[in-house]
C-alpha cells in the first residue's frame, strides 16, 4: 500500500500537542460524542467496542463515563499517539477497561466479537479505492450481527461551487485554532492532494458494500460528516 503511514505525521512533539491544538473547537468533538452515545445507547451493558485510529483516546474518554460497563480496544499505527492515549486512560483510571494495539485494523483478529466499531476521521486517508473498500469490509467483519459501525470523515463534492466556499470556512476554523498562514495553505492543499474526499453517496456505497445496512448520516460540521450503520443479522463474516 502506497499510502503515507500515519506515524509519519505524528512525532512525539506533535502527539503531545495534538489535544491542546484543537481545544478551542472541542465543542465539535463533544457534540459528535454525545450523538454517538445516543446512537449506541441500546448496546449491552458489557459491550465491547473497537476504536480504529484511536489517536489520543478521545473516543474512549467520550464514552467511558456514560457506559461504565463497556470495554474498549483501540488500535493506532502511531506509537507517539498511543503513548498519549495510554497516559490519558491511566489518568482517568480506565486502564483495566482498555486494550491498546500498536498497528492497523489488520492486526485485530478478524472475528465478529465487537458490538460497535468506531472509525472517526481515518478512512479519508486511505486513497486507494480497493484498500478503502476492504477497510470498510474489514470493520464490518469484526462486528457481531446487529452491531454498529460509526464512521466519520471529510466528505463533499469537490467539483461543486459549495466545496470552494466551504474550504474557506474550513480554513477559518483552523485559523481559529491558531494555525499559521503556511499551515492553512497546506491544509487546504491536502483536501485535494493528500486525502480522498468522496461524496456522501460514495461513502454510503462503501458501507452497504461491506454488508452494513441503512447508513444514516447523523452529523455534519463543515466538511466532516458522520454515519451510523448496522451489520445485518445473518451476514457471514
Amino acid at each position: 500500500m502506497a499510502e503515507k503511514k500515519s506515524q509519519d505525521f505524528f512525532d512525539q512533539k506533535a502527539a503531545e500537542k495534538y489535544d491542546a491544538r484543537f481545544r478551542k473547537i472541542h465543542a465539535i468533538n463533544d457534540n459528535l460524542h454525545l450523538l454517538i452515545s445516543l446512537v449506541l445507547k441500546g448496546l449491552p451493558a458489557d459491550a465491547s467496542v473497537l476504536c480504529v485510529g484511536i489517536g489520543t483516546g478521545a473516543d474512549i474518554l467520550g464514552l467511558a463515563d456514560a457506559f461504565p460497563g463497556w470495554r474498549f480496544t483501540g488500535v493506532d499505527p502511531s506509537e507517539h499517539m498511543l503513548a498519549v492515549c495510554r497516559a490519558r486512560i491511566r489518568e482517568h483510571s480506565l486502564t483495566f477497561r482498555c486494550e491498546l494495539v500498536h498497528g492497523y485494523l489488520a492486526d485485530i483478529p478478524e472475528e465478529p466479537r465487537f458490538d460497535a466499531v468506531l472509525c472517526l476521521l481515518v478512512t479519508h486517508f486511505v486513497k486507494d479505492t480497493g484498500a478503502r473498500r476492504e477497510m470498510f469490509r474489514g470493520m464490518a467483519s469484526r462486528l457481531k450481527p446487529g452491531g454498529y459501525l460509526i464512521n466519520s470523515e471529510i466528505s463533499a463534492d469537490i467539483s461543486s461551487p459549495e466545496f470552494q466556499d466551504m474550504t474557506d470556512k474550513w480554513a477559518a476554523m483552523h485559523r481559529f485554532t491558531g494555525a499559521s498562514d503556511q499551515q492553512l495553505e497546506g491544509m487546504v492543499r491536502a483536501l485535494r492532494e493528500h486525502v480522498a474526499v468522496e461524496t456522501p453517496s460514495v461513502i454510503e456505497g462503501y458501507l452497504t458494500g461491506g454488508g452494513l445496512a441503512l447508513p444514516v448520516q447523523f452529523f455534519q460540521s463543515l466538511l466532516i460528516r458522520a454515519w451510523y450503520s448496522r451489520k445485518a443479522t445473518g451476514v457471514p463474516h
